[in-house]
């Protein structure tokens, strides 16, 4: 009984403060129905992670929801602002003002230092000046550990390292929403676990976060689970906010929900 209550309230709480409804979403490729009539909300400062077996439609999910695809049907509205209705050059604009990307390669480019990777946005979105830039990642490095790289090449670090730079990449211009593909799929259980601290944190400082992954460790880190099977929202799992103390009952919780789902 007190499940469905906090249940009811979860869901409550999602619609008086939502940041992404998806509706009826479906994408089809070449006559493969990849998803097939998705819905789901997000609340703003929700942290949800989207798992499934591979080929479920979880990455495919999450370009849809940020504009990065289109879906062959449906509706996804991020902040109030319906996406199908914007132009081209609104949909960029939206993306680089209000979302932010990791992946489980960083996409940095190969001839400009850690530091120029990471300012880079901010001078696409050019509100800010160069010294302010500069200083907003500057203050990102310092909080991630990585301030020692800001001048390296992007070859000459760990890859704990550099996935703490694309973090700061993403969040250099204050995104509403984090989106991430399997950020930690290259990395190590160490550096796993510190780029999903730092994740928390971000996501305790009010910026909502929306991961895919295949890691049960990461995704009990999240206050949500939500399981795709073969292209169908299939089921979804509360976990609430994480807190460190209850990893361990988190992880066994999720672990056998997810044994129920045939993961």
């Amino acid at each position: 009984m007190g499940g469905e209550m906090e249940k009811r309230t979860a869901e409550q709480e999602r619609k008086e403060k939502r940041m992404l409804k998806v509706r009826g979403l479906s994408k089809t490729y070449e006559g493969n129905q990849v998803l097939e009539q998705i819905d789901l909300e997000i609340g703003k400062g929700e942290f949800v992670v989207v798992m499934g077996q591979s080929g479920c439609g979880k990455s495919t999910l999450l370009y849809c929801i940020s504009g990065m695809d289109s879906p062959t049907s449906g509706q996804v509205v991020f902040d109030g602002k319906e996406l199908a209705g914007l132009s081209e050059r609104e949909m960029e604009s939206l993306r680089l003002k209000r979302m932010g990307f990791i992946f489980q390669k960083t996409n940095f480019l190969k001839n400009l230092s850690i530091m120029d990777n990471i300012v880079f946005p901010a001078f696409q979105n050019a509100e800010r000046g160069r010294r302010e830039i500069v200083q907003e990642a500057e203050a990102l490095m310092q909080r991630l550990g990585i301030a020692e790289t800001a001048k390296h090449d992007i070859r000459s670090v760990s890859g704990g390292q550099l996935q703490r730079a694309a973090i700061c990449r993403a969040m250099i211009n204050h995104p509403a929403v984090l989106f991430g593909d399997e950020p930690t799929g290259a990395l190590n259980s160490s550096a796993t676990r510190e780029v999903m601290d730092i994740l928390n944190r971000i996501n305790r400082e009010g910026t909502t976060v929306l991961l895919v992954t295949h890691d049960a460790k990461v995704a009990a880190r999240a206050d949500r689970v939500i399981y795709l099977e073969d292209g169908r929202k299939k089921a979804e799992l509360e976990l609430g906010k994480y807190e460190k103390s209850m990893r361990q009952e988190r992880e066994e919780e999720l672990k056998a929900w997810l044994e129920g789902m045939g993961f």
